[in-house]
């Protein structure tokens, strides 16, 4: 298979008048929460900053999550069993 190199213009260019409009209607905007995207606690924040830090990740998966929190996994299983 050929390697593909992709080149990004370096630095990148201005922002557009309209996209610093955009910036600027963005930042006034509330956060919306839902089932999806719930709030995160700092217990939260500090388990996924230890798991990045453990598995030198940026993205923490559902194994992982799952190798180290077999509990809360198990928990879910017996409730879809039920």
């Amino acid at each position: 298979m050929p390697t593909v190199f992709y080149f990004l213009p370096d630095p990148p260019p201005p922002l557009t008048e309209e996209e610093k409009a955009e910036l600027a209607a963005l930042k006034n905007r509330p956060r919306v929460y839902d089932e999806e995207f719930p709030p995160t606690t700092k217990e939260h924040a500090d388990e996924m900053i230890y798991l990045m830090r453990k598995y030198k990740t940026g993205c923490i998966t559902k194994e992982i999550l799952m190798a180290e929190f077999p509990e809360r996994f198990q928990n879910r299983q017996t409730e879809a069993a039920g």
